[in-house]
């Protein structure tokens, strides 16, 4: 007799005879799928949707955008143009003569001025080396030939660029100035017409006027604002005077000055007041073409305090 044993009779209980299995799927695989399918439309749904947003209004708002880029960069344009005759008067030395004006010459400039000055080399070159710094233009090149009485400078502010040329031929007793003006925004207006000698001297009038109601002795030089100085006068001058002397002539016009050892002795003067809107352009050719002078006398004698602050001490 046959006996069975536990673990037979568990297993044909577990499963019996004839009975099919069934296994169940499992139900990861369908749901990645699921998950795939779904990032697959959202995709797309996005994609189309992208698309429809920038052609219909996307599009409208670069164009816009683009719009009011090109009319500010038109607006700036139109701002930064300047007069040539503006440009001229600016850039003629005091007590020069116009000897020629060419304009629109194609290709190679937008204005030429020839001018004629019994001045030296030096003393023109200074004069617009000052100039260049007050004005905070830009130097691109400069130099001079060494075989006779010549300078060059080119130099501008973005909007203009004026190529300048300083010579003293043995030939003449003058010395020659040329400008050359160019840029893409600079207005040709026309030659430049010089104020008549009536309206000058009407000024001048106007000027001495108004400085003789001041006392002399608050000056170095009382007169610098109405006519021309010679470096003669200047020999007997100390270091300080040459410096105040030069300096009082943008004093008078309120400019503000870094130097402690000239604020504190302009604050000792009546007449000076300082000008929070001052502006270099208020400094006529005579007094431009005095401040040349003291300035190339003073780098002449090797002056101490031409651009020292010697602190506030008034009584130097």
């Amino acid at each position: 007799m046959e006996t069975e044993s536990p673990g037979q009779e568990k297993e044909q209980q577990k499963t019996p005879v004839g009975t099919n299995i069934i296994k169940k799927p499992k139900s990861g695989g369908s749901k990645v799928f699921l998950i795939i399918l779904i990032i697959v439309v959202a995709l797309a749904i996005l994609t189309t949707g992208g698309y429809l947003i920038y052609k219909y209004a996307g599009k409208k708002l670069f164009n816009k955008i683009s719009e009011n880029v090109t009319t500010e960069k038109s607006e700036d344009k139109s701002e930064g143009t300047t007069s040539v005759k503006a440009l001229i008067e600016m850039l003629l030395y005091p007590g020069s003569e116009i000897l020629d004006q060419k304009q629109e010459m194609e290709g190679v400039y937008v204005a030429e001025v020839n001018l004629s000055s019994k001045d030296t080399v030096d003393e023109i070159k200074n004069y617009y080396l000052n100039l260049i710094k007050d004005k905070g233009w830009t130097i691109s090149r400069q130099g001079s030939d060494p075989d006779f009485e010549d300078y060059f400078i080119t130099f501008g502010d973005g909007i203009f660029t004026d190529s300048l040329d300083i010579t003293k031929y043995d030939s003449d007793n003058f010395t020659t100035i040329r400008h050359q003006l160019n840029g893409e925004e600079l207005i040709s207006d026309g030659l430049y017409i010089p104020p008549t000698s009536n309206s000058s001297t009407s000024q001048s009038t106007s000027d001495s006027s108004t400085s003789s109601t001041i006392n002399s002795a608050d000056y170095i030089i009382s007169d610098s604002n109405t006519r021309e100085i010679s470096k003669s006068e200047l020999i007997n001058f100390t270091p300080w005077q040459l410096k105040v002397a030069r300096n009082e002539i943008y004093a008078r016009h309120g400019r503000p000055f870094v130097h402690k050892d000239l604020q504190c002795y302009f604050a000792t003067k009546s007449w000076y007041s300082e000008d929070p809107n001052y502006n270099v352009s208020s400094i006529s050719y005579v007094e431009n073409k005095n401040i040349a002078t003291i300035q190339a006398y003073e780098q002449e004698t090797n002056s101490p305090l031409a651009s020292y602050d010697s602190g506030c001490n008034t009584n130097q």
